[in-house]
C-alpha cells in the first residue's frame, strides 16, 4: 500500500468512526438547552393529501412555534401509507414510481428550514425504520413481504433503505439537526448492525446531526447508534430523569399533548403539563409535543396549530424560562 492510499484509507476510517454516535455525545448540548420541541405528524395518506403538502404555510407555523418557544421543530417524513412530504430519486428507482406520485415535488422540509432558522429554531425529522406498511409494491421492490404490517428487518433490506436515508442526508446536510427513527422493534429483527447502517447513513451528510431508533412505548437506552433516548411515552406524568444522561444518551421523551397522536384537543389541564415538563427540564431532560396539524383550509392556514394547544405550550415555556434551573 502506497503513502497516498494508505492516507486516504485511514481518512477513510475516521469519517467513518466521526459518523457513529458516542456516549455523552456533546452535539446533543443544543438538544439539551432547547428543553422543549414541537412534533407534527403531517401525513399525506393520498394525492390529495400530497396536494396539501403544497399548501402546507411554513411561514404560518413558524410564527407559531416562535410564540410558543419551541427550540426544535420535528416533523414526518413519511409512515405507513406510502406518501412522503419530499422527493426522493433513490426510493423513486427502486420502487419504480414516478416522481411526483408517492415523493412529494415540493421540498417542505426545506422550505420548512428557511422559516425555522431565522427564528433560530432546528428542523428535525422523523422516519420509520421501514418502508410504508400499507404500500405493498414498496415491500416487494426492497424485498420484505407484504401485508399492511411490520415486516421483518435484514441487513440487506437495511442497506437499501440507508441509501434512501442518504438521500436525505446529504441533500440537507447541516439543515437538519436530529432524526427521530420510528419503529426499531425488536420482533422485527432490528437489532445493533441495522441501527450502525442507518447511523452512517444519517450522518453521511452531517456528522454533528443527532438521531434515535424507538424500541416502543418506554424511555430506555436502546442502542450504541443512539445520541438520545427515544422516549415515546402516552402517559409521561410519572416519568422523570434522574440526571441528563441514561446509559450515555441524552435524556429525551416525545409524548402528545391531544387525545391521541395528532390529535388537536387537550387532554390535561395545563398545570399538569408545565409541572411534568419542568420537573423534566430540572434535571436536564428534554421533552417533545406531539401537536396536530391544521388540514382543513376553512379552518385555517394549512399546517397550523390548534390555539388551545398553542396557550398550553406557551405555558410551558413561560414556567421553563422562569423557574426550572438544572441542579447544581
Amino acid at each position: 500500500m502506497n503513502r497516498i492510499t494508505a492516507t486516504l484509507v485511514a481518512m477513510e476510517f475516521l469519517v467513518s468512526l466521526a459518523a457513529v454516535a458516542s456516549p455523552y455525545n456533546p452535539n446533543t448540548d443544543w438538544f439539551k438547552d432547547a428543553k422543549l420541541g414541537v412534533f407534527m405528524h403531517f401525513l399525506p395518506a393520498d394525492r390529495q393529501g400530497l396536494a396539501l403538502v403544497d399548501r402546507f404555510d411554513v411561514d404560518a407555523l413558524a410564527r407559531q412555534l416562535q410564540a410558543a418557544g419551541a427550540g426544535y421543530f420535528v416533523i414526518t417524513l413519511g409512515q405507513n401509507s406510502g406518501c412522503f412530504i419530499s422527493p426522493n430519486a433513490t426510493y423513486d428507482r427502486i420502487t419504480g414510481y414516478a416522481p411526483g406520485e408517492r415523493c412529494a415535488r415540493r421540498d417542505l422540509p426545506l422550505d420548512l428550514f428557511r422559516a425555522l432558522h431565522p427564528r433560530g429554531i432546528k428542523l428535525m425529522l422523523y422516519l420509520p425504520c421501514q418502508v410504508p406498511n400499507q404500500d405493498a409494491r414498496a415491500q416487494r421492490a426492497f424485498g420484505l413481504r407484504e401485508g399492511p404490517q411490520d415486516q421483518p428487518l435484514s441487513l440487506g433490506f437495511a442497506r437499501q433503505w440507508a441509501a434512501v436515508i442518504q438521500e436525505w442526508s446529504d441533500r440537507y446536510g447541516d439543515k437538519v439537526a436530529g432524526w427521530w427513527f420510528d419503529g426499531g422493534y425488536e420482533h422485527i429483527h432490528f437489532n445493533e448492525a441495522i441501527a450502525q447502517i442507518y447511523e452512517k447513513a444519517v450522518k453521511h451528510g452531517n456528522r454533528q446531526v443527532i438521531a434515535t431508533y424507538n424500541p416502543g412505548v418506554k424511555v430506555i437506552h436502546y442502542t450504541d447508534a443512539e445520541d438520545y433516548t427515544a422516549g415515546e411515552l402516552n402517559e409521561p406524568f410519572t416519568v422523570i430523569p434522574a440526571s441528563r444522561w441514561l446509559g450515555g444518551s441524552q435524556w429525551h421523551a416525545l409524548t402528545f399533548l391531544g387525545s391521541s397522536w395528532s390529535r388537536r384537543d387537550t387532554r390535561y389541564p395545563t398545570e399538569q403539563w408545565v409541572n411534568w415538563v419542568k420537573a423534566v427540564v430540572r434535571h436536564e431532560g428534554v421533552v417533545t409535543l406531539d401537536m396536530g396539524p391544521n388540514w382543513n383550509p376553512a379552518n385555517g392556514p394549512i399546517g397550523s396549530l390548534d390555539e388551545t394547544q398553542l396557550a398550553q405550550v406557551k405555558a410551558i415555556k413561560t414556567a421553563i424560562r422562569s423557574g426550572a434551573s438544572a441542579p447544581k
